[in-house]
């Protein structure tokens, strides 16, 4: 099961440049805790270097800065708000408001991926995945009219220096070690297993379907995200 859904992660990061943590962290988690959040965060890191040096003329530089402003914010912020509500709350207001947003979209709301959206989508994005490790969507949205090559590749550079300010924090907080990092190397070759396949699905991405997948992932998100608390 674990390596099922690593494959499969792989894949999907590979092919729309978000979506691995929403997909492996939940199964992981149920299978053993240990897999989360160090382990997780580092296998997604690497996948996600994969993908930024495979396309890395795509990335949006400047994009990138906006958003990287927005999520070191957004992280000090997450950090002030941990003691106010509980983990439960946070992922459905987020699942709420990430559905909304895809509801808009859907009605014909065009989101460009401007300096000050950019700026906001990192700020979301970096709130949300400090506090439910679900935290795409945001970026996502604000480049679903983007080409397939420039939001993955830009995607993938957000979440390598989300992952290091992430890890990086665990380490410091006592909550990961070495053996996090060991965990990791043995399971990483099969997320990068998937990442292989996913030429076929880059191939679907960047027919004219950007948008489309955008928006069925971070639907997709947004009902974990809610259904988790729920259920």
């Amino acid at each position: 099961m674990a390596v099922a859904a690593l494959l499969t992660a792989g894949a999907v990061q590979g092919s729309a440049g978000f979506g691995f943590n929403m997909l492996a962290a939940p199964i992981l988690a149920v299978i053993d805790p240990v897999f989360v959040p160090g382990p997780m965060l580092i296998i997604a890191g690497l996948v996600c270097i994969g993908g930024a040096v495979r396309e890395a003329s795509s990335i949006d530089v400047r994009g990138l800065g906006f958003s990287l402003a927005g999520r070191v914010i957004a992280a000090v912020l997450a950090v002030l708000c941990l003691g106010l509500l509980d983990e439960a709350t946070f992922s459905l207001v987020f699942g709420t408001i990430v559905l909304v947003a895809v509801l808009l979209s859907v009605l014909g709301l065009r989101i460009a991926a401007t300096p000050g959206t950019l700026f906001a989508a990192g700020a979301a994005s970096g709130f949300m995945g400090t506090l439910t490790s679900i935290g795409a969507p945001p970026m996502a949205i604000a480049y679903q009219n983007s080409a397939g090559p420039v939001m993955r590749s830009t995607l993938n550079a957000f979440f390598v220096f989300g992952m290091v300010i992430s890890v990086t924090a665990l380490f410091l907080s006592g909550n990961a070690e070495w053996g996090d990092v060991v965990l990791a190397a043995i399971l990483a070759p099969f997320a990068f297993v998937g990442f292989l396949f996913s030429r076929w699905g880059r191939a679907f991405v960047d027919k004219g379907r950007v948008r489309v997948v955008v928006l069925a992932i971070s639907t997709a998100s947004a009902v974990i995200l809610i259904a988790r608390h729920l259920l």
